[in-house]
C-alpha cells in the first residue's frame, strides 16, 4: 500500500520542476509526491490525526475561510472538528502539482484540487469546488514536512470581475 501511495501520484498527477531534475535528488521528488498523496488519502478517509503527521509543529496553515490556524495542534484540532459536520462525507482529488526547489531544503508547491460531497454548517449540500493550496515544505531530519499553507477556492472569474 505504501508504494502505492508513491509511485500512482507520480503517474496521476502531472508535476513540473521549476528546476533542473540532476540538481534536486529524485528521492526529494518522491518524498514531496507522497506528501501530496497521503494528504489526499487521510483526507478521504477522515484521518487528521494522520494528516497531522505530515505538518511541521509550527505550520501556519490559512484555511479557504481566511482562518490563520497557528501550530499542527490547532491546525489539527479544527479539520476534526470539521470533518465531523462540514466534511464528513467529502471526497478530495488532487489535480495537479506545481513544485519550484528554493534551497535543497525548501520547496514551494501550488497544488490544485477539487472537493466534492462537503455540506455547509447547516447541513445543505455544496456545489463541487475547485481550488489552489500553496505549501511551502521543508526537510528536516532527511524527512518533508508542511511548513505553512494557502488555501483558496477559485471563483469562476465572469462572476466577481468586469473585463
Amino acid at each position: 500500500m505504501k508504494l502505492v501511495l508513491i509511485i500512482l501520484p507520480l503517474l496521476v498527477v502531472k508535476i513540473t520542476f521549476a528546476q533542473s531534475h540532476s540538481k534536486y535528488p529524485v528521492k526529494d521528488a518522491i518524498a514531496i509526491s507522497g506528501l501530496i498523496s497521503k494528504w489526499q488519502d487521510y483526507w478521504n478517509r477522515h484521518e487528521m490525526d494522520s494528516m497531522g503527521t505530515l505538518l511541521c509543529d509550527d505550520v501556519d496553515f490559512v484555511n479557504v475561510a481566511g482562518q490563520w490556524l497557528k501550530g499542527k495542534n490547532e491546525a489539527v484540532e479544527v479539520h476534526k472538528k470539521r470533518h465531523q459536520v462540514v466534511f464528513k462525507n467529502s471526497v478530495w482529488k488532487t489535480d495537479s502539482v506545481h513544485v519550484k526547489y528554493v534551497e535543497p531544503h525548501l520547496a514551494i508547491l501550488h497544488i490544485g484540487w477539487g472537493i466534492s460531497g462537503d455540506v455547509d454548517p447547516d447541513g445543505k449540500t455544496r456545489r463541487p469546488r475547485h481550488g489552489i493550496f500553496t505549501w511551502i515544505v521543508i526537510k528536516r531530519s532527511e524527512k518533508w514536512f508542511v511548513l505553512a499553507v494557502h488555501n483558496v477556492n477559485i471563483r469562476e472569474t465572469g462572476a466577481y470581475m468586469n473585463p
